[in-house]
């Protein structure tokens, strides 16, 4: 397969602060008339005819104890999306125990990522944080490595990149435990309560983000200790930039479960959340109230 010209025109769109509702989204803007566009959550929007060279993406992936399957999900990232663009890879490795570096260095000495890593466990957050920081390209494109994402969705994501700032998935059907289902499910009703933000899979592990939004948001980010992606989304939103979300598929794990929302933690959790969301929203009323 050859590689596809990933070049596109490289200019940031932003929305008015005021809110639109969900729904199909106008044309995209024309340069010579200076007409706006907003879009959300639309799988039917119309796709850009922009195309992704290697120099314009990376793809970047966290791991933490996925001994038993980062080298399968590696390779299927690889031949899907990096070897056909010929785009930067990037795995961020976060002090795993069972061996994830091991496996990360042997193919980071084959030349097949690129491997940001440290010993100690900074949690996820951390982790995609100084990922992001590392990043150069105009477009990243971001996606769990725990095998339930399949790495051919990328491709539903990128033909809208030309008319939005950030493209999110939204997962079609969870294959997760109910609890986290529930938890999340929750969640979203208390952002749309409290943030005014409709965006319906917001924590999503899978979406491409323009460089120029991670500029102006990563800083800001930490009253969502168990959510980084929710509120990169939530500020994301509310600055005006405009956001997409597109159907995608949803796999169980391919290996163990998760270590972080286990049932007996979600008490904690739940609190944690609530009063970081209530922490946000303040903050958002208060920046909107300075303009």
């Amino acid at each position: 397969m050859g590689r596809i010209n990933l070049k596109t025109d490289g200019r940031i769109r932003r929305i008015p602060s005021k809110r639109r509702m969900l729904g199909r989204p106008r044309p995209a803007p024309n340069t010579r008339t200076g007409s706006e566009d907003c879009g959300w959550d639309d799988p039917e929007a119309t796709p850009s005819e922009g195309s992704p060279s290697g120099a314009d993406l990376t793809v970047l992936l966290p791991a933490h104890n996925e001994a038993n399957s980062i080298e399968q999900v590696i390779k299927e990232f690889r031949q899907q999306v990096v070897l056909p663009t010929g785009a930067d890879f990037l795995v961020c490795e976060d002090g795993s125990t069972d061996g994830t570096d091991r496996v990360l260095r042997v193919l980071a000495a084959a030349g097949e990522i690129r491997l940001l890593n440290d010993v100690a466990r900074k949690g996820y957050g951390e982790a995609v944080r100084d990922g992001l920081r590392t990043i150069k390209t105009p477009w990243t494109f971001f996606a769990d490595s725990d095998g339930q994402y399949d790495a051919r969705d990328f491709w539903k994501l990128w033909p809208h990149v030309d008319g939005y700032d950030m493209v999110i998935g939204r997962k079609v059907e969870r294959e997760e435990a109910f609890h986290r289902i529930l938890l999340s499910r929750g969640f979203h009703a208390l952002v749309k309560a409290l943030a005014d933000v409709p965006l319906k899979d917001m924590d999503c592990g899978f979406r491409i983000v323009r460089k120029e939004v991670v500029d102006a948001i990563l800083d800001d980010i930490g009253s969502l200790p168990f959510s980084f992606w929710a509120e990169f989304s939530i500020l994301a939103y509310r600055r005006g930039f405009r956001v997409l979300e597109v159907p995608v598929s949803h796999r169980p794990r391919l290996n163990g479960t998760t270590s972080i929302y286990n049932a007996w933690r979600l008490p904690l959790i739940v609190a944690q959340q609530a009063r970081g969301l209530a922490s946000l929203a303040r903050q958002l009323r208060r920046a909107n109230a300075r303009k």
